[in-house]
């Protein structure tokens, strides 16, 4: 029987129970794909003792294009302190003159909530995410896989009202004119 995989060896042998193939026991690279799992499990185990919450956010901002359009948009999300996922949609109109594509995009994300909360006024957090886009140019139009990462601060007005500055970096998958646009919001955050 091999030993788990060196980066593996200091976490919990119970993450990573042996792969059976055929009637031979594994412990490879294989063993280490559930962490990613098992992580995200514990991560919600152990924030489901804070506080639930949802909320909306209406947002403006700009995208980096050539032309830096306007984009417009919306979130919606579940948080179970320090963690959640939103959903969110937001759109970017073509430029035709600077050949700017019209950009859609609908994406899920993993939100994660850093602990500190300065004098309680403001919630910094990262995001990670994925879902579909449409780039649309006169009458050529592109669909394909996006992914997301980026992060923001939520700075509280009054209850329940906050107002939310967030940084993005997208990466769009296929034949997408802009494969990595940046979008740059400030938006409205509704908690219910």
């Amino acid at each position: 029987m091999r030993e788990r995989p060196r980066a593996c060896r200091r976490l919990p042998a119970a993450l990573f129970a042996p792969a059976r193939t055929g009637s031979a026991r594994q412990h490879g690279p294989r063993a280490c794909r559930r962490l990613p799992a098992a992580l995200f499990a514990l991560l919600f185990l152990g924030a489901g003792a804070g506080r639930a919450s949802a909320d909306l956010t209406v947002f403006a901002g700009r995208t980096s294009t050539p032309a830096a359009p306007a984009t417009r948009g919306a979130a919606l999300g579940i948080s179970l302190q320090p963690a959640g996922i939103e959903f969110e949609y937001a759109g970017t109109p073509a430029d035709q003159a600077a050949g700017s594509p019209a950009l859609r995009t609908g994406l899920f994300n993993l939100i994660l909530g850093v602990p500190w909360r300065g004098g309680g006024r403001f919630r910094i957090y990262g995001s990670v995410g994925g879902g579909l886009y449409r780039q649309r140019l006169d009458t050529h139009a592109r669909i394909g896989l996006a992914a997301s990462t980026g992060g923001g601060v939520n700075v509280s007005l009054a209850e329940p009202l906050r107002v939310r500055l967030d940084y993005r970096v997208l990466a769009l998958r296929g034949a997408a004119r802009h494969r990595r646009p940046r979008r740059v919001y400030v938006g409205l955050n509704v908690a219910f």
